[in-house]
């Protein structure tokens, strides 16, 4: 079954995560308001590790949006919810692993949050620099067929090519839990051109965020649509 993406649109006021449905969250990366009173300690103290202060800034605003999307459906106060991480770092909801499943990236200027109502979910987003050594990062991460395939694109495209490998492999890794570090990283030549991983397990889909980034998004199962939501205007 083909996966319909819907364009970006505001929510309605009340959230309906149906059986077959996928929602998408799409939110910049700024406000003006002190956010870091909706975080724990540990997110906090994530932030304030960060070498860079505006990447600091950028956290606090993601972690903060993706508290007040959830409590849209969970009908709780942000800065109530808690959350486990795995070993890679995935989160879950303490108490509600039932419930939901999310994942979060943010690059840039923009972050965006996946939310289902069963399986996993992973994805990702990367801001595309025209400058970026990408030849390089390619033969350190990607399989020999996933080189092969960059190769052969045209030049003109190459850059977007590997943006476009990167980010679903970064989605699938996110979504099973894992990271490039995994040495079972390497999830086949279909997934390529196609919408699936080679064993049929993950879909996948590509799709802009915005002008200058590329995102992609991992599903474990199957689903026919996916809302994509601009994220409600963020106050403290």
């Amino acid at each position: 079954m083909p996966l319909t993406l819907t364009p970006w649109h505001d929510p309605p006021p009340l959230l309906d995560l149906k059986s077959d449905e996928v929602h998408l969250w799409r939110f910049p990366l700024c406000c003006s308001s002190s956010l870091e009173h909706l975080l724990d300690e540990q997110e906090l103290q994530r932030a304030k590790r960060l070498r860079s202060p505006d990447k600091g800034r950028a956290l606090v605003v993601a972690r903060a949006r993706l508290r007040q999307i959830l409590s849209g459906y969970l009908g709780r106060e942000p800065q109530s919810l808690r959350f486990s991480y795995g070993p890679a770092g995935k989160p879950a909801l303490v108490g509600l692993i039932d419930s939901l499943s999310f994942n979060l990236a943010h690059s840039g200027n923009w972050g965006v949050c996946a939310v289902v109502g069963r399986g996993e979910v992973g994805v990702d987003v990367e801001t595309i620099n025209p400058r970026l050594d990408y030849a390089k990062l390619a033969q350190k991460f990607f399989s020999e067929t996933e080189n092969q395939w960059l190769r052969a694109c045209p030049e003109p495209r190459r850059l977007r090519c590997f943006y476009r490998i990167w980010t679903r492999k970064e989605a699938w890794l996110k979504g099973k839990g894992g990271g490039f570090s995994d040495p079972d990283q390497d999830i086949g030549l279909a997934h390529l051109a196609g919408s699936c991983t080679s064993d049929g397990r993950w879909w996948l889909r590509s799709f802009p965020l915005s002008r200058h980034s590329l995102a992609a998004l991992a599903l474990s199962q199957e689903f026919s649509l996916v809302q994509r939501w601009n994220a409600w205007p963020l106050s403290g």
